[in-house]
């Protein structure tokens, strides 16, 4: 049964071979042309619609195709934006350390004491206490008591010294003191910390007051700190007719906030 069941689909496959190549050969007849005109008139608006698909397909691809370009540019160019706005931030805070730093060697050279450089690690953990923490410690030459200052002026003096760290006592801080003397003036008062802002008793005499816009450096008097160092400017003054000295409040030129390196003299000893 196998047998003629194989024999059967054998001699169907070779009658429609057979039947397809006639088939193709009677196309070929010039007398089968009217039949070939009249199929691909019929086949002919398919023909078209399939045509106009395949536009569209390759249209639809192509729009696809442009917005993943799109996409892939935008991301590109997303990412070299935040490149160079990091690498903006990157040299300004090269430019500000580099032009601190400047001060800092400009203000050693003309002061002419001996001064270690050190970074600011750390800040007092409260706003009262106003402290900073430094990198330098005893192995370094630092000790306690001695003066923190900046290019730009007076900062504190150390308060704790270890092998590798320093607590700094800034001038912010309520228990500091400091005797100054102003410049056009020459009056002369202390200067307290406190928690907003730095205060000074600075005395009258008759004929000569405080302005306000005068400097106030260190006067050297009492021993506690070398003469001539930047405190800061007079902001505001008020009088006290009845009084020997008069209240007034001093724009500090450092801002504890924003120091980020500091210079500790190492050859003033104070009394």
């Amino acid at each position: 049964m196998y047998g003629r069941s194989q024999s059967r689909s054998t001699g169907l496959f070779l009658i429609l071979c057979a039947s397809m190549l006639l088939l193709a050969m009677l196309s070929e007849q010039s007398w089968a042309a009217p039949a070939r005109g009249a199929a691909k008139s019929a086949l002919a608006p398919f023909e078209s619609a399939m045509t106009q698909v395949a536009g569209d397909v390759d249209r639809v691809t192509a729009v696809f195709g442009d917005v993943a370009t799109l996409r892939a540019e935008n991301q590109r160019l997303k990412a070299a934006d935040e490149a160079l706005r990091r690498q903006v931030v990157e040299l300004n805070a090269a430019a500000k350390e580099n032009a601190t730093l400047r001060q800092a060697l400009d203000f050693e050279r003309s002061f002419g004491h001996r001064m270690v450089a050190a970074q600011v690690v750390g800040r007092g953990p409260d706003g009262f206490s106003r402290t900073l923490q430094i990198d330098r410690g005893t192995a370094d030459g630092v000790r306690p008591g001695m003066i923190v200052t900046t290019g730009a002026g007076l900062v504190g003096r150390v308060r704790e010294a270890g092998p590798h760290g320093s607590i700094v006592q800034t001038l912010g801080d309520p228990q500091s003191r400091v005797n100054v003397f102003l410049s056009k003036s020459g009056l002369q008062g202390t200067v307290t910390g406190g928690p907003s802002a730095l205060q000074l008793e600075v005395g009258h005499s008759l004929g000569i007051a405080p302005s306000s816009g005068e400097w106030a450096l260190t006067s050297g008097v009492g021993g506690g700190y070398p003469r001539g160092l930047v405190v800061g400017e007079l902001a505001s003054v008020t009088p006290r007719p009845s009084s020997t000295t008069d209240q007034a409040l001093i724009a500090w030129v450092n801002d504890p906030a924003a120091i980020s390196l500091v210079l500790v003299i190492t050859d003033f000893v104070p009394s």
